[in-house]
């Protein structure tokens, strides 16, 4: 449990306004050992997956289709 904040860790709320879940927005708030902002970040990723799945399987379904049209 994450005592800064009070409740259990990846409970924050996201931010208001997402922050890009590039690996240098990850690595810098790492980096800042903020716990509150690893936490939103943390609930972003979780979200993203929950909505868009295993992202590597649908690019290789995208590529597969790519390739029949490509035929």
């Amino acid at each position: 449990m994450s005592e800064s904040v009070g409740r259990p860790l990846y409970a924050a709320s996201p931010q208001v306004h997402p922050i890009p879940l590039y690996a240098a927005t990850l690595h810098a708030a790492v980096a800042r050992n903020d716990v509150d902002e690893l936490d939103s970040l943390i609930c972003q990723a979780e979200a993203y997956l929950d909505k868009y799945g295993d992202l590597p399987s649908l690019i290789e379904q995208l590529k597969t289709e790519i390739a029949k049209l490509e035929r």
